[in-house]
């Protein structure tokens, strides 16, 4: 079953990025007893990745820089330091260019999808996924947006 994230969600922490180093703005916590899987491909658009609809804003409500980089990665129990899961964006051009209701439609959803690694990326219930970016300036969540699309993602049950 599909599962919508936000940067809203209960199992969501906000942050404010360090400028100039790669720091998570996003934690995704998925609750006890569950498992999140974050899919390579989706129906909708021509292209492989999971669509990210996101309006990136500072304090001034400003757009972040474009050549803001964002990448996926996930803290496992087990690891000293995050993993990456995702292609490592190079700008944020096509989220500073579409509203994120251009954002949503089909004929712009492919430039807005991150390629994952593999056909999908598992995230456990003891596990963490950071949304990361590598920015000049600072996310003010008063101002920005953040949204996964139920396509997706996919919420199972997990034990171990």
């Amino acid at each position: 079953m599909g599962k919508s994230i936000s940067h809203l969600s209960d199992i969501v922490t906000q942050r404010t990025n360090d400028t100039g180093v790669t720091t998570p703005i996003l934690e995704i916590n998925p609750e006890n007893g569950t498992r999140l899987r974050f899919l390579d491909a989706v129906p909708t658009g021509a292209s492989r990745g999971l669509p990210v609809i996101a309006k990136f804003r500072d304090s001034n409500n400003n757009k972040l820089p474009t050549d803001t980089e964002l990448i996926f990665r996930v803290m496992r129990p087990t690891d000293d330091s995050p993993v990456a899961v995702s292609v490592q964006e190079d700008n944020i051009a096509a989220w500073n260019g579409l509203s994120t209701s251009e954002q949503r439609n089909e004929e712009n959803i492919d430039s807005v999808k991150v390629r994952m690694n593999g056909q999908a990326v598992n995230v456990r219930d003891r596990d963490t996924l950071r949304v990361e970016l590598d920015c000049s300036k600072q996310i003010d969540w008063s101002n920005s947006e953040f949204y996964i699309v139920r396509e997706g993602v996919e919420e199972r049950p997990f034990s171990g």
